[in-house]
């Protein structure tokens, strides 16, 4: 059984993208639970309480989340990254790419490796 930590851009100007990414995301952390792996997926759990988060500024949400993330980071043993557009410009996945990579462990983009989940 694979742990995996499951990575998707999120932040953008017009919020249909947030949500289209979200559900997006969804999609992709159903099909992997769906074939018997551990699946954590950031945007999943972050985003429905982001949009009732009534403390906390817009400009540091990414902050809050950060001490979150660490603990599952630390918990899965693999980074699978759903690469919609803007994936690359991710600071965020970025600093994950370097946490997996860092730990000698899998990284990968979804579009190579969404056969292995059927």
């Amino acid at each position: 059984m694979r742990k995996i930590f499951l990575a998707c851009p999120y932040s953008h100007a017009d919020e249909k993208v947030v949500h289209e990414r979200f559900l997006a995301c969804n999609k992709v952390a159903a099909k992997i639970a769906e074939s018997g792996n551990v699946i954590f997926s950031q945007v999943t759990m972050s985003h429905p309480i982001n949009l009732v988060l009534e403390k906390t500024e817009k400009a540091n949400i990414g902050k809050m989340w950060a001490p979150i993330d660490a603990v599952f980071l630390d918990a899965m043993s693999e980074l699978i990254i759903l690469d919609l557009e803007g994936w690359d410009k991710s600071a965020g996945i970025q600093r994950e790419i370097e946490f997996y990579k860092g730990r000698d462990q899998r990284v990968s983009l979804w579009s190579e490796v969404a056969g292995e989940f059927n």
